[in-house]
């Protein structure tokens, strides 16, 4: 009687393991059917690149500036120094007229506002501004500008 228990032990044992087994090959099954009915249009995708030159000549760089002022917080410590608008200076009369784009960027490179398009004048004046959302001023590091058309 022994041995019958054996065997029955690793019968039970075989038998669970083969419905495992089919379990998992009925669920590839059923995923392979389903991925196989999904539907996929063709689309085209295009990419390409140009040569292109800048109205702003090379050793003649935009100077920038900023427009900031305190404003008062609902308590003390919500109160700062907040940028409202960026100025740029020195913009070349070759990119009158162009569109502007401007991202106001903080020490680690990350985007804290942005500004534009703006259509400089056919004629730059002496100083462009740039009106932005209002920025806390400690945070600013820098800007990117972007001039095109």
């Amino acid at each position: 009687m022994a041995t019958n228990a054996t065997a029955t032990k690793k019968s039970s044992k075989g038998r669970k393991s083969a419905a495992i087994a089919l379990a998992v090959i009925g669920v590839a099954g059923l995923s392979l059917a389903a991925a196989a009915q999904l539907t996929i249009n063709d689309s085209s995708l295009g990419a390409g690149n140009s040569i292109v030159t800048s109205c702003q000549p090379v050793g003649t760089p935009i100077t920038v500036g900023y427009t900031s002022g305190f404003v008062a917080g609902a308590s003390p410590a919500l109160a700062a120094y907040k940028t409202t608008a960026v100025n740029l200076g020195a913009i070349a009369a070759a990119c009158g007229g162009k569109t502007l784009n401007l991202t106001v960027v903080a020490a680690d490179g990350t985007s804290l506002t942005a500004a534009g398009p703006v259509t400089l004048p056919a004629t730059p004046l002496a100083t462009t501004i740039v009106a932005i959302t209002a920025t806390d001023a400690k945070l600013i590091s820098g800007v990117a500008v972007v001039i095109s058309g």
